[in-house]
């Protein structure tokens, strides 16, 4: 009897991880081939991945309020006043708390860039906003001064727009900290001061011609034999300066500071260049220029 119970017991354990065993790679080859539809694994997304926050609207905003705050002319306050009003809430002065009973200057901006925006809290976003402003004394024109500012602006959004919630506020300009400059690293090895000399009087040439000559001529000094306008009516070529050689297999790095004049102005202006050369027979070419690589 003991016999008999353990034969069925055999056989239903056989049969039944039989089944499963079907069932189990049909649910699998129906997933694979798309038989049975499952719900994609979502994964959150971490600070990394979030799409950045977009404070166009609320740039934009600032920079117009800006724009209005520091426009102000003597004797015409209500015009002020009127421009301001689509900005401000219902609760703040009509003149975001500037007086101007006491100022011998009228008031208008240049330049206007958004700095910076921090959340204050309960809705509330503070916009810094530079402006360049222009005053000019009421009784002697010639009286004309530049004063840069930076404001900061309390707003809230307000349906489809904002409005200033609270006094903008007048703060120092950021301070930046210095930075050392690093002393160019040159790579390779040393050359010999013939062909030093050689690639000082190609550079020499080359800014002369690239500063003066027409693309067909500027490409004959290039590799590539490809045409470039190069600084032709743009910048004239004064002088070079701390030129270093050094070799990197078949090519020559050179580093040198070049003094170019503005044709328009006549300012001149100093620029860091690298190049690489390359000498073939009695020729040399540039293979590459880089600027401001110190």
């Amino acid at each position: 009897m003991k016999r008999l119970s353990k034969q069925r017991m055999t056989r239903t354990l056989f049969w039944g991880l039989l089944v499963y065993t079907a069932l189990s790679s049909t649910i699998a080859w129906s997933i694979q081939f798309g038989l049975i539809p499952i719900e994609p694994r979502r994964v959150q997304a971490t600070d990394e991945q979030k799409a950045p926050v977009n404070n166009t609207k609320e740039l934009a905003f600032a920079e117009q309020f800006t724009k209005e705050y520091f426009f102000w002319t003597l004797g015409k306050e209500e015009s002020r006043k009127q421009r301001l009003q689509s900005f401000l809430i219902s609760s703040i002065d009509s003149q975001a708390g500037l007086n101007m009973k006491t100022t011998k200057y009228n008031s208008y901006t240049q330049n206007i860039n958004a700095w910076q925006v921090k959340d204050r809290g309960d809705g509330v976003k503070e916009v810094t906003v530079y402006a360049e402003t222009i005053l000019t004394n009421t009784t002697n024109q010639s009286d004309q001064k530049r004063v840069d500012r930076y404001l900061v602006v309390p707003i809230k959004q307000a349906g489809d727009s904002f409005r200033v919630v609270d006094f903008p506020y007048l703060i120092p300009p950021p301070v930046a900290r210095d930075i050392a400059a690093k002393e160019p690293v040159t790579s390779g090895s040393p050359v010999s001061g013939e062909i030093a000399n050689q690639a000082e009087n190609f550079m020499q040439t080359f800014w002369k011609v690239y500063t003066n000559g027409e693309p067909q001529e500027i490409a004959y000094y290039f590799k590539n034999k490809q045409a470039s306008a190069g600084l032709t009516s743009i910048q004239s070529f004064v002088s070079m300066d701390g030129l270093s050689v050094s070799q990197v297999d078949d090519t020559y790095i050179v580093n040198c500071d070049v003094t170019l004049e503005d044709v328009q102005t006549g300012v001149q202006l100093v620029s860091h260049y690298v190049f690489t050369l390359v000498k073939e027979t009695d020729r040399w070419y540039v293979i590459s220029m880089k600027q401001g690589e110190i």
